[in-house]
């Protein structure tokens, strides 16, 4: 007689019942009432805590804070993301703000304006848009360069500083390199002491020098040169006498009269105020570096013909053995600037020239589209009545001959 044999152990059982997990954490009934993940809440099924349910069902509801995410200059939030993010090429992230989450659109970031779409990656500011120099927005104060006929660089949205700079400029004119400004204040020092200067008069002559020769500046209009002892180098510059008085704040220079630009009125009636300016900076055993700097007044002669002598000579006296002042302000008044579009200077060769009386009207450069000063007196030849000067080109060197 056979048997049926059933397999009831609990060994047998177990292969086929699920295995019941225990939470990871055992702690009493929170007091706010948010239970948390994977959580034993101990003896916690009460009506007291399960909101008077002694029965039946009761809810369970989730419930979630808000994350803020906050924005520094420059970084936004992504639609769909809960990554901050760098604000892309063509947009301007400002930060300073508390955004949160957005399935469907991106927090903290703005288009550029109309018309500059441009910016770089990381831009804070709408002003950091920009759109390509044009030489056809002739409209635009920003990029109508003077006298350029082609430019390069941005021209920015607002208030941003624009790049714009020529490339080619109008016949007569050049373009002038950018100039980046060295700190003159702390390479030289406004105390320094002098190994030697040159000063020139206005026609080109030794007016004032001590110590090293005048060849270096020879036949340069009012131009001067100071070397520094202590292997500070050397600045060269120049004067101009102009109709424009100056104030010098009682020798003190604290805020002298100075100006970016000054038209050179040396030789003209009314010319007696004489302004200095410095034109390079020649390190030692280095080259040369141009510099941009202020016109800064010096002095007031009695008349033109008096500062016109005396010009570059008393640039280098205030600068260099009276005014600390003085020179603390020309120092200080190099400043950088940009590409520009500069007028050449031609220099005129007058014949039949009275010698006595040669260089006195500094007569010998014109700047393109400024004035044209001719000499005192030409020679006088016997049997001959004086029409005047006209001009003519110089003929070219063919170098095939």
């Amino acid at each position: 007689m056979s048997q049926k044999i059933f397999l009831t152990s609990a060994l047998a059982m177990g292969v086929i019942a699920p295995a019941i997990a225990e939470p990871s954490h055992t702690d009493t009934f929170p007091s706010d009432g948010y239970m948390q993940e994977d959580y034993t809440y101990t003896n916690a099924a009460t009506s007291t805590n399960m909101d008077g349910v002694y029965s039946g069902t009761v809810n369970a509801t989730a419930e979630y804070d808000t994350i803020d995410y906050i924005l520094t200059a420059g970084k936004y939030l992504p639609a769909d993301s809960e990554t901050i993010t760098t604000c892309p090429a063509g947009s301007f992230c400002a930060g300073g703000t508390t955004v949160q989450y957005n399935q469907s659109s991106a927090q903290g970031i703005e288009t550029c304006p109309t018309g500059y779409a441009s910016s770089a990656d990381g831009s804070s500011s709408n002003t950091q848009c920009y759109r390509a120099c044009d030489i056809n927005n002739v409209g635009d104060s920003v990029t109508a360069i003077a006298h350029a006929t082609a430019i390069s660089g941005n021209d920015y949205y607002g208030s941003g500083v624009d790049t714009c700079e020529p490339t080619a400029c109008e016949n007569g004119w050049h373009v002038k390199a950018a100039v980046t400004a060295p700190d003159l204040t702390s390479l030289i020092g406004v105390s320094e002491k002098l190994n030697g200067v040159t000063a020139n008069d206005s026609a080109g002559n030794d007016a004032h020098t001590e110590g090293i020769s005048n060849t270096m500046i020879a036949g340069e209009p009012s131009a001067f040169v100071l070397s520094y002892a202590n292997n500070k180098g050397m600045i060269k510059g120049h004067g101009i006498c102009s109709k424009t008085p100056g104030d010098n704040n009682n020798n003190t220079w604290s805020n002298p009269t100075k100006f970016s630009s000054l038209v050179d009125e040396t030789g003209q009636e009314g010319a007696k105020y004489c302004y200095c300016h410095l034109d390079s900076y020649t390190p030692i055993n280095g080259d040369a570096i141009n510099l941009s700097s202020s016109w800064l007044f010096a002095a007031g002669a009695s008349d033109a013909s008096e500062c016109a002598s005396y010009c570059g000579g008393s640039c280098v006296i205030f600068v260099a053995f009276k005014y600390e002042g003085y020179h603390a302000a020309l120092l200080s008044s190099v400043e950088s600037s940009p590409a520009m579009c500069e007028a050449n200077v031609i220099n005129i060769n007058w014949s039949d020239v009275d010698p006595a009386t040669a260089g006195q009207n500094n007569e010998n450069t014109a700047t393109y589209g400024s004035d044209v000063r001719t000499p005192v007196k030409a020679t006088t030849k016997k049997g001959k009545t004086f029409r005047g000067w006209r001009f003519s080109a110089p003929e070219q060197t063919n170098l095939s001959d």
